[in-house]
This record gives C-alpha cells, structure tokens and sequence, in this order.
C-alpha cells in the first residue's frame, strides 16, 4: 500500500512529493518511507503536530534546507511533540504534550514511516513528559567480559504536579509502555528535567532546566525482572481532527507511576562547572558529554553567560569536574534558545533551537568544532523541540 502523503505537507517542492511517493513499497498497516541511511536526522514540528526528516542523499534536505519527508496528519495522533529517540530496532517513539489539554502521550512509529501513518503504539503518560532515551546498542561482537551489558530501557524525563516529589525520571524495559520504576524523591535532586542520555554502561543522563544541572545516576535495578511486553500491534486509525492543531481523541489515563527510587546521582556537573540553564545533553563515541545550556536570558551573545554548548570527559572520580574541554559561544555560533542536542557517529554536532526571529532552526557544528564557530543548518516548517538521529 502507497504511502498517504499528508495534506499539510510543508516547504516541499511538488517534485519531493513525487520521489516520496515513488520510493514507498508495499505495507503491512503502517506506511513506511525510503530507506533512510544512518545518520538521517529527525526532528519534531511541536506547533505543527509533525515531524520533519531530514535525509542528506537527497537536494531538499540539503545544509541550508527544509525536510523532505515527514510524518504528520490526524492518523499519526501527534500532539504537541516534544523530544523523540530510536530504539535498538530503530523504531521512533516520541513524547507528546498538548498545553490547551495537559494531555501527554507516548507513540511509536514504525522503522522508515512518513506521511500520515498510524503509529504501532499509543500510550497516555502522566504529567509533563520531556526527553527521552533508550540504552544504546553494544558492541558487536560482545567482547568476553565478566561485566554483563547493559539492559535495553527506555528512560522519560517528567514532570507531575500532582506528586509530592514531581520531578521524576521513568524506566521503562524497552518495548514497554507501563514505566517499572522511576527515580525520584529528596536525593537524586531532579528539577524540571528534560533532555537525557544513556551510556552503553546503563548510566542515565539528564538536563535539570530549574536546577542548573547534569546528573549521572546508576541504572536501580528492579526488585522483580519485569517481563518485556509483546510486540505492539498496529493501533486502529484514529478519528481525523478538524486540524493539525486539535488534539485527538480523549487518551486513556496513564499507568500509575511506581514509588520512586531516591538515590544520589553518582556525579554532578554545575554552576561551578558553568551550567546556567542546561536543557539537553549528548554523548559521543568516547564518552564525552555534551551539553546544550540556554544560558542567562537577556544577555549579549557575546556574554560569558550567553547560550553554549559545553563538552565534558568522561567521568573520572579521580579527577573532579572543573571547566569543560570545549565550549562553543559567541555571536557567530547563532546560539539562541536552544532545547536538544544530538551527536552522530562521526562526531557532527546537531542543536535545535530558533532564529532571534523565532523561527525553527536545526545548527549544525563539525566534529571537535570549538569557540565561536559558524554552523550551518536546517530549516523547520515549525517549532524545533527535540531532535534524533537514525543510529
């Protein structure tokens, strides 16, 4: 079955639309687009209910340029996208919050969909969901080790008022839509967190917006091993809404969230290090972490404590934290307000953020690039909240 091309297909030429249709194949209820290489990014279009695909062998996605394909339409159920992330499979999953409802969902799409595609998944979440990320993939082949690897889990960052500690990160086994556990309470010190990473050590990483920091925390392991739920069928195709805009049918309430675990981050970077706002954080092939920090609001792009992306060693407990290895600021990097960042094989950094203008915007730094750095970029159709890239 052809792929449905969305009706609000934005910023793409005609002749785009023509190369989408013609590199669809036959479906099995999910439509699935071209194959996209490694390293195709993503990003989601909040105000425009959608996300935009970037995809490098093709003229429309060009540095300098929009999307060539999205995924988008009343099929999808996108609602308010926020961050997204791949699994070991390379299924997309996506938190979704709507500001006019408070509704939050979790949808997976299948490996390769675009168009108006129904989702393989759909799950109400509580509170505010942000980030989101799953443990990555080893290497292959396993090396002989005592050290077992690290589970496949799925980690969301949320936000839930009506818990007395609010701030939590949800665990997930990967597949699953019903979180296992949660890290949450007095000593893990979560506030307003969002963007987060996994190392292939199972160690979680998360942006504090509110408290001005990162933090490491050891992946708790659960008192009963959960059992990984089955593969997720097709979900039926929803009712069309009047707009992109609408929100889509009333979603079932969220899974209870399970007590927290209230445990001490392993390490901490903060004010000390430079953290002023950090929103989103990466790692590269070595273990180097990068951070995407909103700095001081109002200030000169030429302040200390403008917008920047700072870059951390690995952790030594032996050698503690100071200033970062890498930082890049200044006017010429056009850092704005910059919400996630993301890293691929090769090292090329990806931020998403907005013009001064407020347009949506996808910067795009060289490996090891450092000080005030010019990027290139991509252009979005919409509001640019979080980014991924295809592992």
């Amino acid at each position: 079955m052809l792929s449905k091309l969305t009706v609000g297909f934005l910023l793409l030429a005609t002749t785009a639309a023509i190369v989408a249709c013609s590199n669809l194949g036959m479906t099995t209820g999910v439509n699935v687009g071209p194959n996209f290489p490694s390293k195709t990014l993503y990003a989601t279009n909040t105000n425009q209910n959608a996300i935009s695909v970037y995809s490098n062998g093709t003229t429309e996605s060009k540095i300098g340029g929009g999307p060539t394909y999205q995924i988008g339409g009343a099929s999808t159920t996108l609602n308010g996208p926020q961050y997204l992330a791949f699994d070991r499979r390379q299924d997309l999953w996506v938190t979704n919050y709507n500001f006019s409802t408070h509704q939050a969902l979790l949808i997976e799409f299948a490996a390769l969909a675009t168009g108006n595609v129904d989702p393989l998944n759909s799950a109400a979440l509580p509170g505010r969901p942000r980030g989101i990320a799953f443990t990555p993939r080893g290497p292959s082949p396993v090396p002989s080790s005592s050290v077992s690897p690290a589970p496949a889990i799925m980690v969301i960052s949320d936000v839930d008022s009506t818990d007395i500690y609010p701030s939590r990160i949800l665990l997930y086994v990967s597949g699953a839509t019903s979180p296992y556990q949660s890290i949450g309470g007095p000593k893990p010190h979560l506030s307003l967190p969002a963007g987060l990473a996994v190392d292939r050590s199972g160690h979680v990483y998360v942006a504090n917006i509110q408290g001005g920091t990162v933090e490491q925390f050891a992946l708790p392991t659960p008192t009963s091993s959960p059992k990984p739920t089955p593969t997720p069928k097709p979900t039926p195709t929803p009712k069309p809404t009047p707009t992109p805009s609408s929100s889509p049918s009333p979603s079932p309430t969220p899974s209870p969230t399970p007590t927290p675990v209230n445990i001490s981050p392993r390490f901490t970077i903060d004010a000390k290090n430079g953290m002023i706002t950090p929103t989103g954080v990466a790692l590269d092939s070595s273990g180097n972490i990068y951070i995407v920090d909103q700095g001081r609001r109002g200030v000169s792009c030429s302040s200390p404590q403008a917008p920047a992306i700072l870059v951390f060693p690995p952790y030594n407990k032996r050698i503690p934290y100071t200033k970062p290895i890498r930082e890049i600021q200044g006017c010429k990097t056009l850092l704005n307000q910059p919400t996630d960042i993301k890293l691929n094989s090769a090292g090329v950094t990806y931020v998403a953020d907005s013009t001064t203008g407020g347009k949506g915007v996808i910067y795009i730094f060289p490996a090891g690039a450092n000080g005030n750095v010019v990027p290139t970029n991509y252009t979005s159709p919409g509001a640019v909240t979080g980014i991924g890239i295809v592992p």
